[in-house]
């Protein structure tokens, strides 16, 4: 099976997590549904037209953290408004907002992700490869939030194989918490290491009702 890799790299990141209310909690890596709408805007797809192109049993998504992270709370301003017309600052006031930012760990590094991509229809999946590939895209990508811009850098196309293994592993992405479950897998303490789970959106269906929400988890 052949996959598309490449990574997204940038100087800070916000995936806000979807329970949070008040204060913008943020997720380490960014969810499959912000994978699809990113790969959705490179393609040039009209917004909300991808959801069931781009849904699990077409398209296999999976991610791997490749910079160590961490995470900065900052208060922001964001323009206080009731009405469209007030977007302009008219009306003369701000509302402080606490955002939780996700930097590289070491200053003057960036955030990488690579991304491992698989689409099942032969025609689309062939257009992924020629923009991504050529490094062409029709909208910049970005790391959550629009201030959090982004660069992408095709690596290369691989071969995926299933394969059965006994004994201990190393695994370098983002693995579902329901997959570890059916496969009696458990993670195993290393020096250095930790593991954090995460609940996020897993993918929409066309009215962008959740389709699934599985817990995630991945370890550095």
């Amino acid at each position: 099976m052949e996959v598309l890799v490449f990574d997204i790299s940038g100087k800070m990141a916000h995936f806000r997590q979807y329970y949070t209310n008040s204060s913008s909690l943020s997720y380490f890596f960014p969810p499959r549904t912000v994978l699809t709408g990113m790969v959705a805007g490179m393609m040039g797809l009209p917004r909300d037209s991808y959801y069931d192109l781009f849904a699990e049993d077409a398209m296999r998504v999976g991610l791997a953290i490749r910079s160590p992270l961490r995470k900065k709370m900052q208060t922001l301003n964001y323009v206080w408004a009731e009405k469209p017309s007030q977007l302009n600052l008219s009306a003369g006031q701000h509302t402080q907002v606490p955002v939780e930012l996700v930097l590289p760990r070491d200053y003057g590094d960036l955030i990488v992700y690579r991304v491992f991509l698989w689409h099942g229809n032969g025609d689309v999946f062939s257009r992924m490869k020629a923009i991504i590939g050529e490094e062409k895209v029709h909208f910049p990508p970005y790391l959550g939030i629009s201030e959090c811009l982004a660069t992408m850098h095709f690596v290369g196309l691989a071969e995926a194989e299933e394969e059965e293994f006994a004994g201990e592993v190393e695994v370098s992405s983002v693995v579902g918490v329901e997959y570890l479950k059916k496969n009696g897998c458990f993670p195993v303490p290393r020096e250095g290491a930790f593991y954090v789970k995460e609940l996020m959106p897993f993918s929409f269906d066309a009215e962008r009702r959740f389709r699934q929400s599985p817990g995630n988890l991945w370890g550095r």
